[in-house]
């Protein structure tokens, strides 16, 4: 009995990674053709030489979202093959949220203490990308 209900779970959890796959590849889907219109339509249709740099940092933050939504559909397709969620990636992402972050602040209006808390989070994502990426080299060194 038990086998069967861990063999249903499964399963359960298979269709829903495949459902939250398909979202996500419609959303990357539909993100790009946006983000494609949005360049066509800002800078060739509607260009404004003065509105240059706020056209070209919210054409920045889309570009950064759709690379978000392929990292984390990289993600769960990696899932679904190994079964294990790859903590390297992970952190990628949240990296790349954080630039998008960066790069979308205003920053005549923003505190100090909004840079020192991303300055935070950007530092430590750093630090476990770079101590996750030195135990996996030390690790394959010791196999070979």
């Amino acid at each position: 009995m038990r086998t069967m209900q861990k063999i249903t779970f499964e399963k359960f959890k298979q269709l829903i990674i495949f459902l939250l796959m398909s979202m996500m590849l419609v959303v990357v889907f539909v993100s790009t053709a946006f983000l494609a219109w949005s360049v066509v339509d800002k800078i060739f249709l509607q260009f404004n030489g003065t509105a240059f740099q706020s056209v070209i940092i919210d054409l920045f933050g889309l570009f950064f979202l759709v690379l978000v939504g392929i990292e984390i559909f990289e993600t769960l397709q990696m899932y679904t093959k190994e079964r294990v969620v790859h903590v390297e990636v992970v952190l990628l992402v949240a990296l790349i949220v954080a630039a998008r972050k960066i790069i979308m602040l205003d920053y005549t209006k923003t505190s100090t203490d909004v840079f020192f808390g991303i300055a935070a989070v950007v530092v430590s994502i750093g630090i476990s990308y770079y101590l996750l990426k030195k135990v996996s080299s030390s690790s394959k060194n010791d196999s070979q």
